[in-house]
């Protein structure tokens, strides 16, 4: 029997309707991942995987637009000029494919693709005919309109189960760990729980999660996210919402649009609640990385609202770190979380990963793994150059001399930049630093460098340790400085943002650095990154001018504030007041006291607040800011209700009215 054409066929029919939005800034629906799931009848899921091979033969490429009917930017696909032509050689051939298509008078009529308009009672597009055909080659008309067509086309919601698996680098091999599989994998069957897996670098901590994922594969809804430094919690967040948005619930990302910093109590509600009869599984790779109390406190929440919950839900951490970032008892003593360190390989599972080794004595192997400790990554560099009768005292010795000293020049100058980058990155990133990429290859068979996917790169953290404390101070500051050019070439996005002003804060670009801090910094606090603090933090404020200053430390003190760490926030406005004073910046001193006002009511010091708003007003008046007065207006409104003077807060409240 002839066969319905292949996936890959009938993406390029369905990409090839629109190849005139390739350089379009809005671009339709049925571009994106899930438009062309409901256009070839997969799993939106199954997308990346269903396309890989087209994009390997440069038939399509991949970038971030804005899909008509969606908030939030996403991942669209395009044909390249030789995809174009593969597209249409594909509708040439096919274009004689045969099938039986029964019209609305229930006649049964033989025609083919290119034919098919002739016959059917409303026009069809060649894809969308191949995906209401039958195992028989056969069409029914009659059950077909073209709403329902477009309905099929245009969903946003699938039953399927929905994987998303972000930059979860790929395995090459995998030894051992069965026994502390089987336990993680009983107790998520077991019931809603929360699993904190604690190991230090190299450990193998990413592996196990991504053999974790493969025992849930097909049996729940996946998340996989990896944690970054410069991340605070927004970012899982963000990938939390876009997941659920899959999965068919949008009350996660409704609540991050309208909330820039959400509150840790109510966003694990949210969350829970709609992953109710959900099978899910969560997990979340170097948590150590972020030091965001909004995100531990709503992790703690999680953890507290899964307790009895009888959903198919599991939340899994693996952090460095062995403190405690979960409660492991509630208030009643009732176990909310386990705890499963992850130790070095056993000995026979060791012993399996040096198979570049023929004939290893007993004595040599015994010295590999008491140095190691049984650590696979370390094992791994080991089987891939090191010499195994030189003996070293330490293990930052052994692969210092016997691993990296033995890297061409061009190796180490990749591995380098890889280093310095703070997140994984394509080809391109390193095709700007004019590196020669060919290298990457023996890099990565050698465990030193890592592929995230086809194109994209990073290092593990351990390799990263052992070379940034090697790399002198003039090599970091131009790389940091490359870098910097890299991300300032991409288009704008708050993530590109805050890369390029990391790197010129590690480079002789400092000066530019705080310029776009001050320029930009309100607009990326606004959308949530309050990981703007520590790139602030690492700054000597108070070698700037005043005008400098002022703005600067006045966004330190707003972050602070939004955490709710006050005392910290009023030292910092206390210092930002007097810069604003002397460099002349009314604007920017009103605001202060607004904040200072802030402060004092959360912490019911009423009168206090008062004050400052009354200094506030004087200001705004004086310059004529409308806006300012009418909000400072409204706040000492909202504080003489709380101090229950009904007549000065209908009084400030009547100015407001006056204003607008």
């Amino acid at each position: 029997m002839i066969a319905k054409p292949g996936v890959q066929e009938k993406v390029l029919l369905h990409l090839l309707d629109y190849a005139d939005f390739k350089e379009k800034v809005e671009v339709p629906f049925s571009l994106s991942q899930m438009g062309i799931a409901n256009a070839v009848a997969i799993a939106r899921s199954n997308v990346p995987r269903a396309i890989s091979g087209l994009r390997d033969q440069g038939l399509l490429v991949e970038r971030q637009a804005h899909v008509q009917g969606v908030s939030r930017k996403r991942k669209a696909y395009f044909l390249t000029d030789s995809g174009i032509i593969a597209a249409e050689e594909t509708w040439a051939r096919l274009r004689e494919f045969q099938f039986r298509c029964i019209n609305i008078d229930g006649e049964s009529v033989s025609t083919s693709l290119g034919a098919a308009h002739e016959v059917l009672p409303f026009t069809m597009r060649p894809v969308d005919i191949i995906r209401y055909l039958d195992d028989n080659l056969i069409l029914d008309a009659r059950s077909l309109s073209e709403d329902l067509i477009e309905r099929d086309l245009s969903k946003q919601v699938e039953k399927q189960l929905v994987t998303s698996l972000g930059d979860l680098p790929r395995l090459r091999h995998f030894f051992g760990r069965e026994k502390e599989l089987d336990n993680m994998a009983n107790l998520l069957d077991a019931r809603a729980t929360t699993l904190m897996v604690p190991g230090i670098a190299g450990i193998g901590k990413t592996t196990i999660a991504a053999k974790l994922i493969e025992r849930f594969m097909h049996r729940r809804n996946l998340l996989y996210h990896r944690c970054q430094d410069w991340e605070g919690s927004r970012a899982l967040f963000e990938s939390l919402a876009e997941w659920l948005l899959n999965i068919g619930d949008s009350s996660f990302a409704d609540y991050l649009a309208a909330t820039p910093v959400p509150k840790p109590d109510d966003a694990a509600r949210i969350l829970i609640d709609s992953l109710e009869n959900t099978p899910t599984l969560i997990v979340i790779d170097d948590f150590h990385k972020v030091s965001d109390a909004i995100l531990f406190q709503t992790i703690q929440s999680m953890t507290l609202g899964l307790l009895g919950s009888e959903e198919s839900i599991g939340l899994v951490i693996f952090s460095r770190s062995f403190k405690p970032v979960v409660p492991t008892k509630d208030a009643e003593g009732r176990i909310t979380s386990l705890v499963l360190p992850l130790d070095g390989l056993d000995s026979d599972s060791a012993r399996n990963l040096l198979t570049g080794f023929e004939d290893l004595s007993t004595e040599q192997w015994l010295h590999i793994h008491g140095l190691s400790r049984g650590h696979p990554l370390v094992l791994e560099l080991i089987n891939r150059g090191a010499s195994a009768g030189a003996f070293h005292d330490t293990l930052e010795h052994y692969v210092t001399k016997e691993i990296f000293s033995k890297l061409s020049a061009e190796q180490k100058r990749v591995l380098t930049v890889l280093s310095i980058f703070r997140e994984a990155v394509t080809l391109d990133a390193l095709l700007a630093h004019e590196l020669d990429v060919d290298v990457l290859d023996s890099l990565v068979e050698q465990g030193l460098a890592r592929q995230v996917d086809t194109d994209v790169y990073d290092v593990h953290d351990l390799i990263r340790e052992f070379l940034v404390r090697s790399i002198d101070d003039q090599t970091k500051q131009s790389v940091h400085s490359n870098c910097a050019l890299y991300y300032s070439k991409l288009s704008k996005s708050s993530e590109t943002t805050l890369e390029q002003i990391y790197h010129e804060l590690a480079s002789e670009h400092e000066q530019e650095a705080i310029e776009k801090i001050v320029e930009f910094g309100r607009q990326l606090v606004s959308q949530g990154h309050l990981e703007l603090l520590s790139l602030i933090e690492s700054v000597n404020l108070e070698r700037l001018q005043p005008s400098l200053m002022a703005p600067m430390m006045q966004l330190q003190g707003d972050i602070l504030l939004m955490l709710g760490r006050f005392d910290q926030a009023t030292e910092i406005f206390d210092t930002a007041s007097n810069a604003a004073k002397n460099a002349k910046l009314p604007v920017i001193y009103s605001e202060i006291l607004g904040s200072q006002a802030d402060i004092a009511m959360k912490q019911g010091q009423t009168d206090k607040a008062l004050s400052a708003h009354k200094e506030a007003l004087e200001v705004q008046v004086e310059l004529g800011d409308a806006k300012g007065a009418a909000r400072t207006y409204n706040n000492m409104g909202y504080l003489y209700r709380r101090k229950n003077d009904r007549t000065k807060a209908l009084e400030a409240y009547s100015e407001v009215e006056a204003i607008i």
